[in-house]
């Protein structure tokens, strides 16, 4: 009964089972209304992704091309063929210096510059503007045709001293690009620009301080900028052996002293060579023979020689040192010397007592650099418009006197005269006389007489000598008669110190001696032994001068413990030339204690001529001349070539019209001078060549100087090729022997790359414009 009851219960689920598995979902239908909006949404998705996607893009492009801008890329173009038919602008710099004569396959390395600047010209362009530059005379430089710049580098024959580096020429290079000149170009600015420098490269005709202006320059030239060539035309290890100098010091001599000259000969190359064997030859000028001396000299060293040259005449002298055997670089082959064999320098004193100048006289005798003659003021006259001095002829007693113009003598004193406002017999003050003579230049010492009275100095007569004066002349000082009393004098050689009262020495401190005139001090305190510092000379009687505003106080007595108290011992005043007011060509120096003779009825003022332990009798007469008429050690007649040169023409003057003559290394020429000219002038390109130089006006003035060209021109090392390039662009210099033609050189160097960036920038800007169009577009809403 449960089996069934089981399996009528299982029987009573079956229809369930039936009901569920028959059952029917009820039939779905689409809205069509509802399907066209579902398949708009996905017709509109796909758009706004399509959007967002393209304006993704957009940014993501504006964003790399923004940064591709920044970086300013470029391309290689041919757009600057010098094959071409568009002109191009060039400026070709040939150095011409001393260092391109070195010769090699019997050429000079200026005719290698030459041949390969020709071989440019024959490449441009017809109606391409050319400049030529040259470092000799690199400013002279102008725009021209091709046949023209042709002619002008077909003359460049031979090197030229004294010029300017290559650096100065690459800037006045780079300055006529600033202006182009072409008459048959119509827009010569926007032409392609070309800057080739043909050059030895030898370190010394290149300027490494310049280096940052030049590309100042550079970077300022208009676009498009010049493409640059640097063709080495020099030799890779050259050899060279040259004469690096010639001195003697100083370039002015007495008459019985030798002339030492010591040459330096120097030798260029590779270390490792043997040491070469020099001769050297030293020829007086006006001397048919000469003397030889031998050296030997390692490379990369130099050597010195000395030359004497004996019992010489009194005048100028020339000496030409050169090699025996010359080498493949001529201008070092030869150096060149002027000295001169030194006459005494006159120097003029006027006295209203010849007698009394008898110790000034042999003070400068025994010194025997100055000679010294003595008149009286009636002797000095003027006429025809000339200052001059007659004087009897030694030669001829009784015969006609002497007349020489006042402005041959070195220096004019006034010693003792007691009033040069007078006329003296003659037709003019001493102070009417001797005013031009100043003002031209010349020198004047004032040497005070006795006090006033009794044909003693008349102040108010001196007072009218007006800015001759460097002070006015007061009263006379007596240290013995002073109060307070002068302080106790001290020198290294006194012990213990000396009572000021009997007299008073200089007040010499360190300052003090700084001065020109008293600047052997330093040595001679230096030495300790001189007596002019250890046994000082003194003076007890002297002029209280009032200094004038335009004088300085050269050094003033130790009289006074203060220095404002201390009184003048020697002043000093510049004067003026009337034709240029604000300079100062003569000088005038005042002594305020007397220099003549003393005697019994007038009694000495000082101790400066007592001979006994002491030389300042004719050290202090040379102090005062050789200030006032110039130190000869410092007097020079060698220059380097290129310099300009000044040399004094006579001081008696030259009339109007007179023609100096100039025989020299280029020739001989005649130079008319000026009326009362004083000096004359020598510049480039007169100076531009070494040798020996004479300047005559007959029949008996004679003068001359040497030129040379500078040592480091004989120094061949090159400046290295990234100095150069740092300026010019990388691979822009065509090293040494690269047989190449050098249009196929320029081919690379001068094909300039196309600058992207401001088209870059261009599209930057017009992609930024199509972005916000794009963008507001899309999301532009529908009104």
């Amino acid at each position: 009964m449960n089996a069934i009851l089981i399996a009528g219960a299982a029987l009573v689920g079956l229809p369930i089972l039936l009901h569920l598995i028959m059952k029917q979902e009820p039939k779905r239908l689409n809205f069509p209304a509802f399907r066209f909006l579902t398949q708009k949404l996905k017709t509109n998705q796909r758009k706004l992704r399509l959007r967002h996607f393209l304006l993704l893009a957009m940014r993501m492009l504006l964003i790399a091309l923004f940064c591709l801008t920044l970086y300013q890329p470029s391309l290689k173009s041919d757009r600057l063929n010098i094959r071409g038919e568009q002109p191009v602008a060039a400026v070709i710099v040939i150095d011409n210096s001393p260092s391109m004569g070195y010769t090699a396959n019997d050429k000079t390395r200026l005719d290698e510059a030459r041949r390969r600047a020709l071989e440019l010209l024959d490449e441009l362009p017809e109606k391409s503007p050319i400049a030529v530059v040259t470092t000799d005379e690199p400013g002279s430089a102008l725009w021209e045709s091709l046949p023209d710049a042709r002619k002008r580098i077909e003359k460049l024959d031979k090197p030229h001293a004294g010029g300017q580096s290559i650096s100065v020429a690459l800037s006045n290079g780079y300055q006529l690009f600033s202006k182009i000149e072409a008459p048959d170009v119509e827009t010569p600015e926007q032409l392609p620009k070309l800057l080739a420098v043909f050059t030895d490269r030898a370190a010394a005709s290149w300027d490494s301080g310049q280096l940052e202006d030049l590309k100042k320059l550079r970077d300022k030239i208009p676009n498009p900028k010049p493409s640059h060539a640097v063709v080495d035309v020099g030799i890779e290890k050259p050899l060279n052996v040259g004469i690096l100098s010639a001195e003697m010091k100083p370039q002015v001599i007495a008459a019985n002293q030798p002339a030492t000259v010591t040459v330096t000969v120097a030798a260029s190359g590779p270390t490792e060579l043997t040491p070469v064997e020099v001769v050297i030859l030293a020829k007086m000028s006006g001397s048919p023979d000469g003397e030889r001396k031998r050296v030997v000299v390692p490379y990369g060293q130099s050597r010195a020689v000395t030359f004497d040259f004996k019992n010489l005449k009194p005048g100028l002298h020339q000496v030409e040192f050169s090699l025996d055997s010359p080498d493949k670089l001529m201008f070092d082959n030869s150096y060149f010397l002027t000295f001169k064999v030194g006459e005494a320098r006159r120097i003029l004193t006027i006295a209203d007592d010849p007698d009394g100048t008898a110790f000034w006289q042999l003070s400068h005798q025994s010194k025997g650099e100055f000679s010294c003659l003595v008149v009286r003021p009636g002797d000095v006259k003027i006429k025809d418009g000339r200052t001059v001095v007659e004087y009897p002829d030694p030669a001829k007693p009784g015969g006609k006197p002497i007349e020489e113009n006042l402005r041959v003598f070195e220096v004019v004193c006034l010693m003792g005269v007691a009033d040069p406002s007078e006329k003296h017999g003659t037709l003019d003050s001493l102070w009417e006389k001797v005013r031009p003579y100043v003002e031209a230049g010349g020198k004047l010492l004032i040497i005070p007489g006795d006090g006033p009275g009794g044909g003693g100095l008349a102040p108010d007569g001196y007072s009218l000598g007006g800015n001759l004066m460097p002070g006015v002349f007061k009263a006379v000082l007596d240290t013995r008669r002073m109060d307070p009393s002068p302080p106790q004098q001290a020198a290294p050689g006194w012990d213990p110190p000396r009572d000021g009262k009997n007299g008073v020495t200089w007040f010499l401190d360190d300052k003090t001696i700084q001065h020109p005139m008293l600047r052997p001090f330093q040595g001679w305190e230096a030495k300790g032994n001189v007596d002019a510092v250890k046994n000082p000379r003194r003076a007890w009687k002297y002029w209280d001068v009032a200094k004038a505003p335009e004088a300085t106080v050269v050094v003033a007595y130790n009289d006074a413990a203060k220095p404002g108290e201390r009184h003048p011992a020697v002043l000093e005043r510049g004067v003026p030339d009337p034709k240029e007011p604000s300079r100062s060509k003569g000088r005038v120096v005042l002594l305020t204690t007397r220099m003549d003779i003393p005697s019994r009825d007038d009694p000495a003022w000082n101790d400066y001529w007592e001979l006994e332990g002491s030389t300042w009798s004719v050290v202090f007469p040379w102090l005062l001349t050789r200030y006032l008429a110039g130190d000869t050690a410092d007097a020079n007649f060698n220059y380097r070539a290129g310099q300009t040169v000044v040399i004094p023409l006579p001081k008696g003057g030259l009339p109007r019209g007179t023609k100096v003559l100039i025989e020299g290394p280029g020739g001989a020429e005649a130079i008319e001078v000026g009326d009362k000219q004083t000096e004359l002038r020598l510049g480039p390109p007169r100076t531009n060549f070494g040798g020996n130089f004479k300047l005559s006006v007959e029949p008996q003035w004679r003068d001359g100087f040497s030129l040379n060209v500078p040592a480091e021109e004989s120094t061949l090392d090159k400046v290295p090729v990234d100095g150069i390039e740092d300026l010019t662009g990388k691979d822009t210099v065509v090293p040494v022997g690269k047989d190449v033609k050098l249009a196929d050189i320029l081919k690379v160097i001068v094909d300039q790359p196309i600058d992207l960036f401001p088209w870059l920038l261009i599209a930057v800007l017009m992609l930024l414009a199509l972005e916000g169009l794009v963008a507001n577009r899309f999301y532009r809403r529908a009104k």
